[in-house]
């Protein structure tokens, strides 16, 4: 890994003293040098770590014959990042590992947004995994956001068996572009509040950049110009491709991320650039670099075989301008097991000598003062608390000011008991076909593409790949879904109505098929 590099004045020691890592005292000139907005360079990587990491036997080029018991590839998926000088990456596929390869690389990890990164990251309390924040300096962020796009149906598939251009277009526009809602609705706001936004994906579609008239005269492969609606939208709101600012001609440079072979990789592929790294808000492209397979003419950098993944990544680097930090309190989990190891808060704060960071009740105001910790005029930095005391329920973590009574942020956790499991239920006994089906629960891990699956019993009730309708989560710890006749965005089902018969619901983590917890049988009966 690449030493740290320093944008500023050195501004972090660790107190031993207290257990406590802070920020040291910021002087009046410090304050003032400060206050200048820098602009610093940052490299924002792309990565497809294909089923968690753990599932590709390098040594066959196939499934690994134990689920998730291949790590080799997670373990060259580090090399590789470390090997791009990527500073921040948008992990897809990462299946419950994102903090594990972070760990991999001495970086911090938000499993909410499936994103890692050198620099520390202020996951913001609301955001639900959308986006997170990371501090490329002290007390300045940059936004950053992952996506990963339904799979299927394909956009090329459909065009090589002979679909029409209109039909390709329908079918873009009802399945990825409203897939995108979350993002074209929250992201650009962000970017219009002067905050850098970078968004990585896996969009499973190419890009209208690329899909031109040159280059329909170009590949045999692209019949015809193809304008795909949901590189479209992104770029009707604002943001740039930055592949494609570093290389605009892509008959030159096609920059094929998919794909550099693997299990899932048919025989006479579709080659094409579906793995993106846009920027929206101020931020300029310096270079964007393809990360592959050794005797690929086209990758950038290329990586000794055999290469971990079924995508290549790309690694972009910007000039940026980062925005000034919001006040946050970024637990580093928000699912706590009390014990003395304590809970680690990431924090920034005005600065003021006042200022402490404590846990309050769900059903009272009050911080006990021997529990909080002061940051002493600290604006950024880490505290640890105590949590050995705490009962079961939801806290919040606090950022406030004894001087006003005030507070300035906070910051939901739920504590559970160390031998809790997760908790599904029913909000009914029996359903009749066709009626909503509520399904609660409690304890989820909170990471961002935790689901919650319906499944039949007959004599058993299946396995986790068994599912019939599924919902997402959407990182919360504690929550309720409904599974109707409706639509789901990025979500679906094999059937509906179900048909009558005992079922039951089950939590499973993160787009995997490890399941948590599992509700108590419940019936659908015909009217």
């Amino acid at each position: 890994m690449r030493p740290l590099r320093v944008f500023g004045p050195a501004l972090l020691t660790i107190s031993l003293a207290t257990g406590v890592l802070v920020a040291t005292p910021v002087t009046a000139g410090a304050r003032a040098e400060r206050s200048v907005t820098p602009t610093v360079q940052v490299s924002v990587m792309t990565q497809n770590i294909f089923y968690g990491g753990d599932d590709y036997d390098l040594a066959t080029g196939g499934f690994c014959p134990v689920s998730d018991g291949c790590p080799r590839a997670l373990h060259r998926l580090a090399h590789v990042i470390a090997a791009s000088g990527a500073d921040v990456v948008g992990v897809q596929e990462a299946e419950r590992n994102t903090r594990r390869l972070a760990a991999l690389l001495g970086w911090y990890a938000s499993p909410q947004a499936h994103v890692i990164s050198r620099f520390p990251i202020l996951d913001p309390p609301h955001s639900r995994g959308l986006f997170t924040y990371v501090e490329p300096v002290p007390g300045r962020v940059i936004a950053v956001a992952n996506t990963h796009l339904p799979s299927t149906p394909y956009g090329p598939y459909r065009v090589r068996a002979g679909w029409s251009h209109h039909r390709v277009m329908r079918l873009e526009r009802s399945l990825r572009v409203p897939a995108l809602a979350p993002v074209l609705e929250r992201l650009p706001r962000l970017a219009a509040r002067g905050i850098p936004v970078f968004l990585t994906g896996d969009f499973n579609s190419p890009s209208y950049l690329d899909w031109t008239p040159r280059v329909a005269r170009a590949r045999t492969d692209v019949p015809y110009a193809v304008r795909w609606p949901a590189s479209k939208a992104l770029a009707d709101a604002g943001f740039h491709d930055s592949y494609r600012d570093a290389h605009p001609d892509p008959v030159a440079h096609p920059g094929f991320t998919w794909s550099p072979g693997g299990p899932e990789t048919l025989k006479h592929d579709f080659p094409d650039r579906i793995d993106w790294v846009l920027h929206s808000g101020p931020s300029t492209t310096v270079a964007s670099r393809l990360v592959g397979e050794r005797g690929n003419p086209q990758v950038d950098l290329a990586v000794k075989p055999p290469y971990p993944s079924d995508h290549r990544g790309v690694v972009s680097t910007f000039d940026v301008t980062p925005a000034a930090a919001p006040l946050l309190v970024s637990p580093r989990t928000r699912r706590v097991i009390p014990g003395p190891s304590g809970l680690s808060v990431r924090f920034h704060a005005p600065g003021h000598p006042h200022e402490g960071i404590g846990l309050r009740s769900g059903d009272g105001p009050s911080i006990p003062a021997d529990r909080a910790v002061f940051t002493h005029g600290r604006q950024d930095g880490t505290v640890r608390l105590r949590t050995e005391h705490l009962r079961p329920g939801r806290y919040e973590v606090v950022l406030f000011d004894t001087d006003t009574g005030g507070t300035l942020a906070a910051a939901p956790i739920w504590v559970y008991g160390p031998h809790s499991h997760a908790r599904l239920t029913a909000d009914r006994r029996t359903y009749r076909v066709g009626s909503p089906v509520r399904i609660s629960w409690t304890r989820a891990p909170g990471n961002n593409l935790d689901w919650v699956g319906l499944f039949r019993c007959q004599r058993t009730c299946g396995g986790p790949g068994s599912y019939l309708v599924y919902r997402y989560t959407h990182t919360d710890i504690e929550g309720t879904v409904t599974f109707g006749r409706h639509v789901y965005l990025g979500e679906g089902s094999v059937s509906w109505p179900l048909p009558p018969g005992q079922y039951i619901a089950r939590l499973l983590v993160d787009d995997s098929y490890h399941a948590r917890g599992r509700s108590p049988r419940f019936r659908i009966v015909r009217r």
